[in-house]
């Protein structure tokens, strides 16, 4: 008789409980070899990106030559882009934009319209003075 081994399922991964996985999962830098604008982005990647990948290793980070402007790709878990352009700027600007983009989402911005978001609906309503009983009103 064949002895059956208890099937285990899979645990579900889920941020903040075993391991946090960050949603940024690439940094695309994209810059122009003999361009202008790109003279902080190329200053930037031989000096500052060492640094900056060696505190983010969860990140791939991926350097591609390009004319044009150049430009920080960030590649999130959820699917979404954000591009930002870094032309005419200093490596220490850039470096802000790199973390701005290492540290986001990947989300689309929303304007808050309350104070506080809640799934649930508060089981006492909305308070007003005029709830109160008669005997335990503020009296002037």
């Amino acid at each position: 008789m064949p002895i059956n081994a208890v099937r285990r399922g899979i645990a579900e991964a889920r941020n903040g409980v075993g391991a946090f996985v960050l949603p940024c999962k690439r940094l695309t830098f994209r810059y122009c070899n003999w361009g202008a604008s790109s003279v902080g982005m190329r200053e930037y990647l031989h000096e500052h990106l060492k640094a900056f990948s060696d505190k983010n290793k969860c990140i791939e980070m991926v350097v591609t030559k390009k004319r044009g402007q150049p430009v920080i790709i960030g590649d999130y878990m959820n699917g979404r882009q954000k591009v930002i352009c870094v032309g005419n700027m200093r490596p220490h600007e850039i470096d802000e934009k790199a973390k701005l983009l290492s540290d986001a989402s990947g989300n689309k911005l929303k304007k808050v319209t309350q104070p506080v978001q809640s799934i649930n609906e508060s089981p006492r309503g909305i308070w007003s003075p005029f709830h109160e009983l008669e005997q335990f009103r503020h009296r002037i």
